[in-house]
């Protein structure tokens, strides 16, 4: 029976593992390299080399040393999942508050660009903040992103043009075009509403992916903005997975250690 079980089990890592490898080589060629799209195969391999050495690995992992490497991977991946189970559900939570619908501002975060356009995420931010801004005439529309080492124009600038040739007015766009992270998104984009409105005399909804919304949240938040709400876009299927998985180790950070990655 033990026998069978131990047979079972590494098949099932076996299949676990190749699986994961191969995501992760799915997502790098469709997408850049990052965290995220790695993860899956930083997680996949040691099952994988299991599947494929398990009668050599189990002997030594059965005393000694080997034991405690084993158990070392055991409570390490279990500690992982309770990791990504729990952010998961809280980021999930925050990505599905309902932002108010009369707010003074809706703040785009910038993204990366392909060349001179908005890059597909980008692209999709904007085109959620612009039905907000349909809904919400009034608002005025922030667009925040300096130029990256692999950009040619800043992001603000991308986004405003692709603003104004879906039909947003120029004059409700706001640009800014220093920031190179969200942390600075946030401050930056705070000392011009307040010129603007007085400080803190206003109502802020900032566009971002899903899963970055509770994150950015407490970004905003620690950059002094106090009435401040998020409003998601949904993150593609087939990305989702990774990009859960990499926001719920900053958030870790974030909680438990007090670091804000950008």
């Amino acid at each position: 029976m033990k026998k069978t079980t131990a047979k079972i089990l590494r098949i099932v890592l076996l299949v676990l593992g190749i699986f994961l490898v191969g995501y992760s080589g799915f997502l790098l060629i469709r997408n850049n390299f990052n965290l995220g799209n790695v993860l899956p195969a930083l997680l996949g391999i040691p099952l994988l080399l299991y599947g494929v050495f398990a009668p050599r690995l189990n002997p030594w992992f059965a005393k000694g040393v080997g034991k405690a490497v084993k158990w070392v991977f055991i409570i390490g991946y279990a500690f992982l999942a309770a990791v990504f189970t729990v952010f998961g559900i809280m980021m999930v939570q925050a990505a599905n508050t309902t932002p108010p619908a009369d707010a003074d501002v809706v703040l785009v975060l910038g993204a990366a660009l392909k060349g001179k356009e908005p890059s597909d995420t980008l692209a999709r931010r904007l085109d959620t903040a612009m039905e907000y801004a349909r809904e919400n005439p009034g608002a005025l529309v922030l667009v925040s992103g300096g130029q990256g080492a692999q950009e040619e124009i800043p992001e603000s600038h991308a986004m405003r043009k692709y603003l104004i040739s879906h039909g947003i007015d120029e004059n409700r766009i706001v640009v800014e075009e220093q920031s190179t992270s969200t942390r600075e998104n946030f401050l930056n984009s705070k000392k011009i509403l307040d010129e603007i409105f007085g400080e803190n005399n206003y109502t802020t909804v900032f566009v971002t992916n899903d899963y970055h919304i509770l994150r950015a949240q407490i970004t905003a938040q620690a950059a002094g903005m106090s009435d401040v709400h998020g409003m998601a876009w949904r993150t593609l299927l087939y990305t989702a997975p990774p990009s859960y998985m990499r926001e719920s180790l900053a958030l870790l950070a974030t909680y438990v250690f007090g670091v804000v990655f950008d």
